[in-house]
């Protein structure tokens, strides 16, 4: 078998079909957690560090390593999600509440500009209100309720899958290799052991610097009275995620919001604090030494990818096109090297 398949795939091709249609059936099950067993992959591989920590101890090791990666996770996403729900919900009742609060502020911002600038301002922050306040009345509820429930569900699915991947996961990459032929063997050992490291890269790098970058801007947020600070955190743990986004896209706004709330030496402060504790450790620091040295994939690559993918297929695709992505690269970095070491064998027979 190891020599030539065509022989065992003739001799065996009806339990082979039986096979195939019968994984053809567990996956069109298996589909609805698709985004749980990518996210539980994913989660995997940032747990593995730790779980290498206790060596023989593999279940014990497995176990922390869950709690330490998924705990964190839950406490911001999910303290985020009610935090954000509550919000759309007053928002919602009380539109007339905070059209009108919005304006006072509006006018308090700029007493000192001339009469008729005021006036446009005005008028533009109530139509950009009115406007705001159909769009949350237009929400349609159940969808966003069925697809919150069934993210719940693909992230309560994620933890065993993270579990049992670090448990067996080796060993069942093993068990695969062990079908094709043995002259082969050496290979795909190559290929998988370079895709490994180059996804390891990039998942470990990217969660690691969202939960860094998430658990301080809660601190942070929650010190300097922002509203909401774990919904806050929780949209710097996604925005984290992608590298070209980072944590900016909350920092400024927030600085903004803080000019008009406590003047031009608050917001100053806030920014300096905040781009010094939130963005400077996470993106400067552990973004560039993790995901840049042991994944060697172009930045560009992975904001693509993690875009594209999100775009195209939501959470489970926000992971697997940098795994495709990392798998694509990995595949012809071996090659490349392949290539290198025949070029050099012929050119020292040559000599």
């Amino acid at each position: 078998m190891d020599d030539d398949l065509r022989p065992y795939l003739r001799e065996h091709r009806g339990i082979i079909l039986l096979a195939l249609a019968a994984l053809i059936l567990v996956a069109f099950f298996f589909f609805p957690f698709l985004d749980g067993i990518i996210l539980g992959t994913v989660f995997a591989y940032v747990g593995r560090p730790i779980r290498d920590h206790f060596r023989e101890r593999r279940r014990l090791g497995s176990l922390l390593a869950v709690v330490c990666i998924v705990l964190p996770i839950f406490i911001i996403l999910g303290i985020g999600m009610l935090e954000i729900a509550n919000q759309i919900v007053i928002l919602a009742k009380n539109q007339e509440a905070w059209q009108s609060a919005l304006a006072a502020v509006t006018e308090r911002s700029i007493y000192m500009l001339p009469a008729w600038v005021k006036e446009m301002l005005a008028g533009s922050m109530e139509n950009a209100a009115g406007i705001a306040a159909a769009i949350v009345s237009s929400i349609p509820v159940l969808h966003i309720g069925k697809v919150a429930s069934m993210a719940i569900i693909n992230f309560i699915v994620s933890i065993p899958v993270c579990y049992f991947t670090l448990v067996e996961g080796e060993r069942f990459v093993e068990s695969i290799v062990s079908l094709l032929p043995q002259r082969e063997k050496d290979a795909y050992w190559r290929y998988i052991g370079r895709i490994d490291r180059i996804l390891s890269g990039i998942y470990i790098g990217t969660i690691y610097t969202s939960i860094l970058g998430s658990m301080i801007a809660a601190s942070i947020f929650y010190a300097f009275g922002m509203p909401r600070p774990f919904a806050l955190a929780s949209i710097i743990f996604l925005a984290g995620m992608v590298p070209i986004l980072t944590s900016w896209m909350v920092i400024i706004p927030l600085a903004v919001y803080r000019y008009f709330t406590a003047g031009l030496e608050g917001a100053a402060v806030f920014f300096i604090f905040a781009s010094a504790f939130i963005y400077l450790p996470s993106e400067l620091l552990i973004r560039p030494y993790i995901v840049g040295a042991k994944s060697s994939l172009h930045p560009l690559l992975v904001v693509l990818s993690f875009l594209g993918g999100a775009l195209v297929a939501g959470i489970g695709g926000f992971f697997l096109a940098p795994a495709i992505m990392g798998a694509v690269v990995g595949i012809y970095q071996v090659r490349q090297e392949e290539k290198e070491k025949v070029r050099a064998t012929e050119g020292s027979a040559a000599a």
